[in-house]
């Protein structure tokens, strides 16, 4: 157990916090230069954010890393020198049945250990139970939405780019002024046509577009490396099991929004330095049902991977 105590908030002031969290309003920071403590939110899931075990906000020492605030909410095991995660609340991995513990935060699968990660104030830390035998590499999740544009990564935040197809302006100007209203301190809109290079690269994005935009079909095409399990073919969604089995297809009114690391960043895929958010759908019937989802900050977002969006029904996937 980490040898600085931690307490959880008493329970009024954690549901307002959560409350907040949830509408994507960051809680307010420690002034400048004091020793008050951080708080974070600490989400333990399994099989890829499905199942809730235990969700909690919590007040940590500035400075102390994703490992310490875990062990101070949670029973853990460990192994390999204390940097590998066996069990969690008892949960443990299964080598032979190719199921580990894996965790994010705000959303991005980190490039340091849990031990190495210092958490920052607002951070939201998750740890997922689930099967690799098909994807052994999912490099971001959307449950944690709107981070990490509010918080970046290790206390880097990234300007955040809405970039839309033309059909899509209007969604995409609201989903803009939402997370400006949520306290995201940089958003612009930018049209798919003219998106410059350097915004692609320096940005957290949020791509607003039906399947036959370029940024889309250029992470389509990429699915198995950036840690999908869905795509776009033929004017459907083809869904993937957890197992990488095929697990059904969806036709019109249906969105998608599924997450991955900015492949066009100077560090790419696995430095993670920034996110992208694939928010399309079969029609454009379903794109914008998948924009209100993001609007709404829809509870069925929490925690996912990634999910289907047909109006108010949100299926998590895979």
């Amino acid at each position: 157990m980490p040898s600085i105590a931690r307490r959880a908030l008493p329970l009024i002031i954690a549901l307002l916090l959560m409350t907040a969290a949830s509408a994507g309003c960051p809680a307010p920071p420690p002034a400048a230069g004091s020793d008050e403590p951080a708080i974070v939110t600490m989400v333990v899931t399994r099989d890829f954010g499905r199942e809730l075990i235990l969700a909690e906000t919590i007040e940590i020492n500035q400075g102390d890393n994703a490992m310490e605030a875990l062990q101070a909410v949670a029973g853990v095991e460990t192994k390999y020198g204390g940097g590998f995660v066996k069990a969690i609340k008892g949960l443990s991995s299964q080598e032979a049945d190719r199921l580990d513990w894996f965790y994010y935060i705000n959303g991005i699968s980190p490039s340091l250990g849990a031990k190495d990660y210092v958490l920052r104030h607002g951070d939201v830390e998750q740890w997922d139970l689930r099967d690799w035998s098909y994807r052994s590499f999912v490099p971001a999740i959307i449950g944690a939405f709107p981070q990490p544009c509010l918080n970046g990564v290790r206390g880097e935040v990234k300007p955040t780019a809405v970039v839309y197809d033309e059909p899509f302006a209007e969604e995409a100007g609201a989903l803009a002024a939402s997370l400006e209203g949520w306290g995201v301190a940089e958003v612009t809109l930018n049209s798919a046509e003219t998106l410059s290079d350097g915004v692609k690269e320096q940005s957290h994005l949020i791509i607003v577009g039906g399947a036959d935009n370029g940024l889309i079909l250029e992470l389509n095409e990429l699915h198995k490396k950036l840690g999908f399990f869905a795509r776009m073919e033929g004017g459907k969604i083809i869904l993937l099991d957890s197992g990488g089995n095929p697990a059904g297809e969806y036709g019109a009114g249906w969105g998608l929004i599924q997450a991955t690391q900015n492949p066009w960043s100077p560090g790419g895929v696995g430095s993670g330095e920034s996110i992208v958010f694939m928010v399309t759908g079969s029609d454009n019937s379903g794109v914008r049902s998948a924009v209100r989802a993001l609007i709404d900050n829809s509870d069925g977002l929490a925690n996912a991977c990634a999910v289907l969006v047909n109006n108010n029904q949100i299926i998590k996937i895979p």
